[in-house]
């Protein structure tokens, strides 16, 4: 079948019957140290960015053609890193806003925003680890004042967790002020990342 990595074309043969993941699998061993697979075209059609996930059920004949897009993990780290500048000062905003609504007793849409606020900070948490792991600089090894970032993640999550035991009692003033005098304070710390990594 015809490849197309970064423009340049390879011939792979596929059995009568292969998969996406035994296609990609050659594809990777070859690829330079340091390059990922960002992008699949099969047949003129882009792939969803979970396509890892099906690609052993994505059957593949002789005639097909696959495009496919490689690019240096750590250009891809530092341009979601400088993105995620923007998620973190927008989550500091949100959780602000909903610290005051829980004060002003809309505890309902108080609630519906810090469940999205809490998917929020699951999703960039995730975004930090993986990004810095591809820099080649896990959270766990970039240290500020003599912590590891890793220790402000999780300083983070037990702040979470006091929160969710306060708003188990249903004491909105107490969940607000733990809202804003110490999760908030807890995440602004994270800003600090960017600038040691010069992002």
């Amino acid at each position: 079948m015809k490849v197309v990595v970064n423009g340049e074309t390879r011939e792979i043969k596929v059995a009568s019957i292969g998969t996406l993941l035994d296609v990609v699998s050659q594809i990777e061993v070859s690829l330079p140290q340091g390059h990922i697979i960002t992008e699949i075209v099969l047949n003129g059609k882009v792939l969803d960015s979970g396509w890892y996930h099906n690609a052993t059920k994505i059957y593949l004949l002789d005639e097909d053609t696959l495009n496919i897009r490689v690019e240096e993990s750590t250009l891809i780290a530092r341009e979601v890193l400088k993105n995620s500048k923007g998620q973190l000062e927008q989550m500091l905003n949100d959780f602000s806003l909903i610290a005051d609504a829980f004060r002003v007793n809309d505890e309902k849409e108080a609630n519906k925003k810090f469940v999205q606020g809490i998917e929020n900070l699951q999703w960039f948490n995730k975004i930090l680890e993986d990004s810095t792991i591809l820099l080649g600089r896990p959270l766990n090894k970039i240290i500020d004042k003599d912590v590891a970032f890793s220790q402000y993640i999780n300083q983070i999550g037990e702040k979470l967790d006091q929160i969710l035991k306060v708003q188990a009692y249903k004491d909105w003033i107490m969940l607000a002020d733990l809202i804003e005098y110490e999760m908030i304070p807890a995440l602004k710390k994270l800003s600090v990342l960017y600038e040691i990594l010069d992002i």
